[in-house]
């Protein structure tokens, strides 16, 4: 008899509002635009629809564990009103010509904003997770350079980003807080969410 049990990709995060996810498209559309065919093969954009705002990555989960994530979701939410976010600016991990992933970023209530991050923190800790030592860098994923991307494809990805506009969205107060699990297939990843917790 097997031991294997299955475990689900999973994570905690913030779902965006329509117009953001309507705005950023746009950005998505104006880099791979801008850029030479050979970008857009050295790049591997991400879908609107899948654009998070991730608080904890948990990574291999026992699909058992999630009514207890959920629980614990809703006994750790900080009690302040929800962060009000705006979209700010593009940006690269790491900066400069080695960048691999291109970001949106956020400007608000940064102070709020972290306040959920280390409510998840919390979660995952109390769950047995070890505790995440990167610093919390709150940021929106457009973009991920595939692997062996020319020199002339990161050159494209810094002039595109130069000359990119981020149009205008709304204000955002998330509302709720998601725990989702993370398929990847050929064709890119599928969320689905397990649950939910009001802020």
């Amino acid at each position: 008899m097997s031991n294997f049990t299955e475990t689900w990709r999973t994570f905690i995060a913030l779902p965006l509002p329509a117009d953001w996810q309507c705005a950023l498209a746009a950005v998505i559309g104006q880099l791979s635009q801008a850029a030479p065919e050979g970008m857009r093969r050295g790049m591997r954009w991400t879908a609107p629809g899948n654009i998070h705002l991730t608080l904890r990555f948990l990574g291999d989960t026992d699909p058992a564990a999630v009514p207890e994530i959920m629980a614990r979701l809703r006994q750790a939410r900080p009690g302040s009103a929800a962060p009000e976010l705006s979209l700010c600016g593009l940006g690269t991990f790491p900066a400069g010509r080695e960048a691999r992933v291109i970001w949106a970023g956020l400007a608000g209530d940064l102070e709020r904003l972290a306040e959920l991050r280390c409510a998840a923190e919390s979660v995952a800790v109390s769950l047995g997770w070890p505790a995440e030592r990167r610093p919390f860098r709150p940021h929106l994923t457009l973009g991920r350079r595939r692997d062996g991307a020319s020199d002339g494809a990161r050159r494209a990805v810094a002039r595109a980003l130069a000359a990119a506009k981020i149009p205008p969205a709304s204000v955002w107060r998330p509302d709720v807080v998601r725990l989702y699990r993370s398929v990847l297939t050929a064709q890119g990843p599928i969320y689905t969410s397990l649950g939910e917790v009001k802020i």
